[in-house]
């Protein structure tokens, strides 16, 4: 197994039991207790868990939002894997209400480079909205409200206001954590209303989370897991979870598993 995706299983591991211990990750991977010790040591250089002795502990508090210069540079190449088949699902003419979320982002340059055209896109994001600027089939609607300088968007009750008098055909976010038992949540208190307001806008609703959003719950819940969502896409299949309790309650789409 290469580096770093024994890493990933790791963080995964990780995240889903909040913590492991050195042994015991020796044995699920079939690797050295030394190699295991550099790989937690290499995972808390990042700020993706923290060591404790003979293990590890999760490093997600459920109130501690994470900077965007972290987020960017974050699981880039799942996100683009996400992004790509969500691309699948947006028709000509499509109204799409899109958050300010990373993976929303690398999703928004496929649909600028695309085919697909005469799309309406209804966002908070001022970066959205600079990057799709050059398309002129293209109907940009920027919703007000307060600024938020940090994530450079528009974000409060003023947003969620407007997004009560506009539906769209599909709306696409990104979500912090994602449990079966507590539903869709988020860090930021902020843009759980804001993505609430946007699921509500719409007639179709996408979650885009790469697996390392599974398993974790936050401060504030956007929305229940069952009921809720339309379709839940994610790169691969993560670990520790309950396929068939996902099949059952989501349209569960695993980039890995499609062609």
């Amino acid at each position: 197994m290469l580096a770093e995706e024994r890493k990933r299983k790791i963080l995964e591991m990780v995240n889903s039991r909040k913590i492991v211990k050195v042994n015991e990750l020796s044995q699920i991977l079939d690797t050295t207790e030394v190699t295991i010790r550099k790989d937690l040591d290499d995972l808390q250089s990042q700020k993706l868990l923290r060591r404790i002795h003979g293990g590890a502990i999760s490093f997600s508090p459920v109130n501690t939002d994470i900077s965007i210069e972290q987020l960017t540079t974050r699981c880039i190449n799942e996100k683009k894997a996400i992004a790509k088949v969500a691309y699948k699902f947006v028709d000509n003419r499509d109204a799409l209400i899109l958050d300010r979320s990373t993976t929303v982002y690398e999703f928004a340059k496929l649909l600028l480079d695309g085919s697909v055209k005469d799309l309406t896109i209804i966002t908070n994001s001022l970066p959205l909205i600079t990057l799709l600027k050059p398309r002129n089939d293209f109907h940009l609607i920027l919703i007000g409200g307060e600024y938020n300088p940090t994530a450079d968007c528009s974000y409060g009750s003023l947003t969620n206001q407007m997004l009560a008098n506009i539906r769209s055909d599909k709306c696409f976010i990104g979500i912090s954590g994602i449990d079966a038992a507590y539903g869709y949540s988020d860090r930021n208190l902020n843009d759980v209303g804001l993505k609430k307001a946007m699921l509500n806008s719409a007639k179709q609703k996408f979650v885009l989370a790469d697996h390392t959003k599974f398993n974790e719950s936050y401060i504030g819940k956007a929305v229940d897991f069952s009921g809720t969502i339309d379709y839940l896409i994610t790169d691969t299949l993560p670990l520790d979870i309950d396929r068939t309790e996902y099949d059952n309650n989501v349209n569960f789409l695993v980039a890995d598993e499609v062609s």
